[in-house]
């Protein structure tokens, strides 16, 4: 009876881990920390949002450095023809590169160093059948970035269209970004 008990326990513990902390790897095999003591931003992009991404994302994440948030960009590969996925997760390899240089030319402009973690704190991961976008019920060529915000121990406390959720999302990281807000509202 007492192993049916600890095996029912063990049960249990199981189905409270988070789908999102499961074992992820980004395009270069690295594992994606998700749930391990830091928030994380998720965003659900594709070819077609690249430039929106860029537009509001480096200015989002320096306003919420001190949650030394963890930031996981899912990119869609359902649009891009077979043959050609694989020049597509090298485009995403070096898309991490410029993001990292981007990131730290906003920390520059405001006069301070990039964060020690910087470079262990953006994760690019190429979904070829698109199944992390299915779940939030994005359809093959959509056109907007999604974004959830995860606690430390990797449950969702927030989602919605990023930036339009800004101020949301931020919130539930733990800090208001007043600059991203009314940045991304004019």
């Amino acid at each position: 009876m007492r192993k049916i008990a600890v095996l029912a326990s063990l049960l249990g513990l199981f189905a409270a881990i988070p789908v999102q902390a499961a074992e992820l790897k980004d395009v270069f095999g690295k594992d994606v920390p998700i749930g391990q003591g830091r928030p994380t931003l998720v965003l659900y992009a594709n070819r077609g949002t690249r430039d929106e991404l860029r537009q509001s994302i480096y200015k989002f994440i320096y306003d919420v450095r001190e949650q030394k948030p963890i930031v996981v960009v899912h990119v869609d590969l359902r649009d891009v023809p077979g043959l050609f996925k694989g020049m597509a997760k090298g485009e995403i390899k070096k898309s991490h590169l410029e993001s990292l240089d981007l990131m730290r030319n906003e920390f520059r402009e405001h006069g301070q160093p990039a964060p020690a973690e910087l470079d262990s704190s953006l994760f690019m991961v190429a979904d070829a059948k698109g199944e992390p976008h299915q779940s939030m019920g994005l359809n093959k060529g959509f056109d907007h970035v999604v974004a959830t915000v995860l606690n430390a121990s990797g449950q969702e406390v927030a989602r919605g269209p990023f930036p339009d959720s800004a101020r949301k999302l931020g919130q539930a990281m733990g800090t208001t970004p007043p600059a991203t807000v009314a940045k991304l509202t004019h």
